[in-house]
């Protein structure tokens, strides 16, 4: 059975999304205007961190063995891969955006953003992944990304 090409681009623009938000909540929590949510924008990228992870591992397993990965399998896996200084160089734009940000909301609005965008691309390969274990996982990070969403916004509504 030969893994739809769709499903590997998706998971590979997946794995761009979630390196992108990882790089953007590092840098924001950097930001002295955040200090007060410092603790939850570096959760929030070791958030992001694990989301690549899975992504990774699902299409690592697909390239070699055209298998999914049970979520659960991928999630009891040790470790995190490392985000290395070249991955994270080719989000520069996205660094130079939170870097000349005026205000910390600037910075959640684009954490937000951020956030949708990764939320609507999962969601749409939920119907297009034939997978029962393809479509549990699009929808277990279709779910993260609205938590994500959800805590922003709460941050966003104090300001």
């Amino acid at each position: 059975m030969a893994v739809n090409p769709e499903v590997l681009t998706a998971l590979s623009a997946g794995i761009s999304a979630e390196v992108a938000s990882y790089v953007f909540y590092l840098e924001a929590s950097k930001r002295p205007e955040a200090a007060e949510y410092k603790k939850t924008l570096e959760d929030l990228a070791a958030e992001e961190k694990r989301h690549f992870h899975i992504l990774e591992r699902q299409h690592s397993s697909l390239v070699r063995s055209e298998q999914w990965i049970s979520t659960a399998d991928v999630l009891k896996a040790e470790g995190l891969p490392d985000i290395s200084e070249e991955m994270a160089a080719s989000h520069k734009e996205l660094v130079e955006r939170v870097r000349a940000a005026d205000s910390l909301k600037t910075i959640l609005d684009i954490a937000y953003q951020l956030e949708v965008d990764a939320r609507d691309m999962f969601a749409a390969q939920i119907d297009k992944t034939k997978s029962d274990e393809g479509r549990k996982m699009f929808t277990e990070l279709t779910k993260f990304e609205e938590g994500h969403m959800r805590m922003i916004d709460r941050m966003r509504q104090k300001l």
